[in-house]
């Protein structure tokens, strides 16, 4: 049986502790739940206790994993180059063959 986000209504696992979509922490949510009735309390720690009580922002991406997207991109384009600068001369070859044919073929 599934349970529902108190954040974002999706449906997580019964056992999961943050929300695959949101990234809303479950755990925070039920200890809310199942601590006493607030005592009321003055000003200053009202506001202490709601913004401990607010979800922390879900970070899509952290930062090492960027530094890793952004190295796997520069060895693409390396390798991609280096292919290109070792096998040029057959490409500029087959090139100029390609558009000498297109040449003759509107004329």
């Amino acid at each position: 049986m599934s349970k529902n986000c108190p954040n974002c209504n999706h449906s997580v696992r019964p056992d999961a502790r943050y929300c695959g979509f949101c990234g809303a922490n479950l755990a925070a949510f039920v200890e809310s739940k199942s601590s006493a009735i607030p005592v009321k309390q003055d000003k200053t720690g009202a506001n202490q206790n709601s913004k401990q009580a607010k979800p922390a922002k879900f970070k899509r991406f952290s930062t090492s994993q960027m530094v890793t997207f952004v190295a796997i991109i520069l060895l693409v384009l390396l390798i991609t180059a280096s292919v290109v600068c070792r096998y040029w001369s057959e490409i500029s070859q087959a090139l100029v063959q390609l558009l000498f044919s297109l040449y003759v073929r509107a004329l």
